[in-house]
């Protein structure tokens, strides 16, 4: 008979030392850049900004911004860089776009958006 395996019940302190995942990516045109795992909070603010921008061509630059960060997590653009970050070459937004959906499990149909939207 095999045996069970007891899993730990997680609480509030188990929580609390979560840590932001950050992981290198290489574009190989400019170098290394690091992307991270979203807050709950970050992630909401993306799919507010994702709503915004259907219509405005802006849904790989929300996620551009959402994602790209620096070796501690912390993000590098926000919201009022993404006319910048828009005008960013595409292969670059949308190879932080694929590596972060894959990353953050971003669903199918952010992708068909954007698809709709390039």
């Amino acid at each position: 008979m095999a045996k069970q395996v007891t899993k730990k019940v997680l609480n509030k302190a188990d929580f609390m030392q979560l840590k932001t995942k950050v992981e290198k990516m290489e574009i190989p045109e400019l170098g290394e850049v690091y992307i991270k795992v979203m807050t709950a909070s970050e992630r909401e603010g993306l799919e507010r900004q994702m709503q915004k921008e259907v219509e405005n061509n802006g849904v790989r630059a929300s996620i551009f911004i959402y994602s790209v960060c620096d070796e501690n997590g912390v993000l590098e653009f926000n919201d009022d860089d993404l006319e910048m970050v828009k005008s960013f070459p595409v292969s670059i937004v949308s190879k932080v776009f694929d590596f972060s959906n894959k990353l953050n499990g971003i669903d199918a149909e952010a992708k068909e958006i954007a698809a709709k939207n390039s």
